[in-house]
């Protein structure tokens, strides 16, 4: 099954939502694809909606993609929304990932992690831009 990838950017912040069935194989091309438009668009702040996306890491999974992010996402935010029936193995790689000096934390309500973000009152997004896989 297809997937999507849906970009909203305003000033420093991307949202992203994903969508779709997750293929574990395709991790690095999704993450390669976000962090080239973190880059190209000067982002330091990121909420990833997974709420419309099937599948999830395991644990060794999860730790072993951990180890292979970029330095550079170590000065960045990362707000995770996502359904709490994922809140256990979600407690596991938000605490690997801040053992390794990455800030993501997961949160299961919009607003709340907006609010971590500090984007509870960011206006319309400038550009919004999708890929389908």
């Amino acid at each position: 099954m297809k997937y999507r990838i849906n970009f909203q950017i305003s000033g420093d912040f991307l949202k992203v939502e994903l969508s779709g069935n997750y293929p574990l194989d395709k991790f690095k091309e999704i993450s390669g694809d976000i962090d080239k438009v973190i880059d190209e668009n000067g982002i330091s702040k990121v909420l990833v909606d997974l709420r419309s996306f099937e599948g999830r890491f395991g644990v060794f999974d999860g730790i072993t993609h951990i180890e292979n992010f970029r330095e550079e996402s170590k000065l960045l935010q990362f707000a995770i929304l996502d359904m709490p029936m994922n809140k256990e193995k979600n407690d596991f790689f938000e605490n690997a990932s801040f053992n390794r000096g990455y800030k993501v934390l997961f949160f299961y309500s919009e607003i709340e992690a907006k609010k971590w973000l500090g984007v509870e009152n960011a206006g319309e997004f400038e550009r919004v831009l999708e890929k389908e896989y």
